[in-house]
């Protein structure tokens, strides 16, 4: 393999990643999204993979603290599926962050 002077990354190291990455659990995608307004009820629906579909109270997505309806309903899937974007809000919701801290540790919270 051709290397760059500077490149201090061995071949090994670059297979050792790809094999780690070839291992790697598949990781859920954003299939679908949208949010919801209802009378007293605001959320946000996510439909993934593996076929769970979430639904989020707007109170738990500090990503819409000030956002108005219209905001928090202009969102798309990033290209990849592991996260959603608001674009007139400037921020987004990256999917395993998500599922690892902040909605096992509510999950946790609910059950104690």
């Amino acid at each position: 393999m051709d290397r760059h002077p500077n490149d201090r990354t061995t071949d090994e190291q670059i297979e050792a990643a790809l094999e780690r990455a070839r291992n790697a659990p598949e990781m859920p995608r954003v299939t679908n999204a949208a949010y919801y307004a209802e009378a007293a009820l605001e959320f946000l629906r996510l439909d993934l993979s593996d076929g769970r579909r979430l639904l989020i109270p707007r109170e738990e997505l500090s990503e819409l603290k000030n956002a108005t309806v219209e905001q928090a309903k202009d969102l798309f899937i990033n290209p990849v599926g592991n996260g959603i974007w608001w674009p007139q809000l400037d921020d987004g919701l990256y999917l395993p962050d998500f599922l690892q801290y902040r909605w096992r540790n509510a999950r946790e919270e609910v059950a104690a």
